[in-house]
């Protein structure tokens, strides 16, 4: 696991990475209290690319990979769910719910009871 020394090669090393390896790519961000550093981590189980860096400028760039890699993490849930399944769902019949069962037995509608108000205690 070698860190990288500049924010330019992470970026791009991070970016393949988490392109290539859709599915088991993951990034996380550590801060360091006893070294003062923010450690910025994208893997895949194979390959690791890892940052640390403790300059207060890097907070915006940071920033905008996390917001990179959200949305092509977001791109790729909108793929997956417009993808017709592979095989056919199978509807299975509705089961009584549980406030079903409740109502029936107490003979009454079921939903919540108001709450009682106390008064102002005196001391």
């Amino acid at each position: 696991m070698v860190y990288y020394s500049d924010w330019d090669s992470f970026e791009k090393a991070a970016s393949e990475l988490f392109a290539s390896a859709a599915d088991k790519a993951r990034y996380t961000i550590k801060y360091r209290n006893c070294d003062a550093a923010l450690v910025l981590k994208v893997t895949d189980d194979a390959t690791c690319v890892q940052l640390r860096t403790g300059r207060l400028g890097d907070i915006k760039k940071i920033a905008r990979l996390h917001r990179q890699l959200c949305q092509s993490t977001s791109l790729r849930a909108e793929k997956l769910k417009s993808r017709q399944p592979e095989f056919p769902l199978v509807q299975t019949p509705e089961k009584a719910s549980a406030t079903e069962k409740v109502s029936s037995k107490a003979g009454g509608a079921v939903g919540k009871q108001p709450k009682k108000t106390r008064g102002k205690k005196r001391r």
